[in-house]
């Protein structure tokens, strides 16, 4: 039955992309430069670390760079600049992360259209990049950057595989980086645990958890990577694992905590904790961690030289 539906959907979105490519379906070009940042493929490819980690590269660079969202799950429709007083149900998990772990400015927006347009006209932004935007295909985007993690030969689209388009859809795509060891693509980045961070904001160094009993949960795309990673620094690990952004009641905690007696530590990921309301974990706070992800990249100065040569370009269209 899944074949069959994946066939289906599989048209559908075929259909879908005639339209866009014979200019039946418009697209929608905004005043600032569009960067986006996106995957073929269901979760768990570390687009919320690039993103994160490109705006923080290119707003160092001085551009007014601001990240556009959905807010996958987030009750709020937009445009709206994301703060701390949101929470991950106003806008979701993710858009929460980023506003909340960089300095640059987040827009929750559906319409991704109206996003931009909100980010050019309210923060004055010359570059927008675009989370999770290469199959939004109803806004111009100058750049789309499509990270791939796993090995796609032979993947078939969902429900029965992870594709969320053919594979010849990523000829649209004009860089492709491999989050991937052993990737025949030439571009290559690595997602990583960087460091742990208390519910205070401090950070603690990796080797902290080494020989200690640790209880692990999450709600994420690809659990084994967390755990395996805590098992990796020498933690003891026993683990729940939910659904991928899984919304955390009072009760989930208290069953937590009651798992978790008798471990050192309690560890989540950052992307969980923005779900978890403070009064829930102020019983264990002393001893509750998020993992911290970073991105690395080697080669990432030619990309962000082609963005400032696009928003260059974009300025010198427009004073003409």
């Amino acid at each position: 039955m899944s074949r069959i539906l994946s066939t289906l959907y599989g048209r559908a979105v075929s259909w879908r992309n005639a339209l866009y490519d014979a200019g039946i379906l418009a697209v929608h070009r905004t005043p600032p430069a569009i960067i986006s940042v996106g995957n073929i493929e269901t979760g768990g490819t570390g687009k919320t670390p690039f993103v994160m980690a490109l705006s923080g590269r290119l707003k160092e660079r001085g551009h007014r760079c601001v990240i556009l969202t959905r807010g996958y799950r987030g009750r709020l429709t937009g445009p709206l600049l994301v703060t701390g007083s949101h929470s991950s149900r106003d806008v979701g998990d993710e858009a929460l992360l980023m506003a909340q772990t960089t300095r640059v400015p987040v827009i929750k927006s559906p319409d991704r259209v109206k996003g931009a347009w909100f980010a050019y006209s309210e923060l004055d932004a010359d570059l927008v990049i675009l989370d999770d935007g290469f199959q939004h295909r109803r806004i111009h985007r100058d750049l789309d950057i499509v990270l791939v993690s796993r090995n796609l030969d032979g993947e078939v689209l969902l429900p029965a595989g992870h594709l969320r388009e053919p594979l010849s859809s990523l000829s649209r795509a004009h860089i492709i980086i491999s989050t991937k060891e052993n990737s025949s693509y030439a571009l290559k980045a690595s997602i990583e645990m960087s460091c742990f961070v208390d519910v205070s904001g401090n950070t603690h160094d990796l080797s902290s958890v080494l020989g200690k009993k640790v209880f692990a949960f999450c709600g994420i795309a690809r659990p084994e990577g967390f755990l395996s990673g805590l098992r990796s620094l020498g933690a003891q690990v026993t683990s729940r694992v939910f659904a991928d952004h899984y919304t955390y009641t009072a009760g989930d905690m208290r069953m937590i905590v009651r798992e978790a007696q008798g471990s050192d530590l309690i560890i989540t990921t950052e992307k969980d904790l923005v779900r978890i309301e403070h009064p829930w974990i102020q019983d264990v706070k002393e001893r509750l961690l998020s993992v911290r992800i970073a991105l690395r990249m080697d080669s990432m100065e030619p990309i962000l030289k082609e963005i400032e040569t696009i928003v260059r370009n974009r300025r010198i269209s427009r004073q003409g």
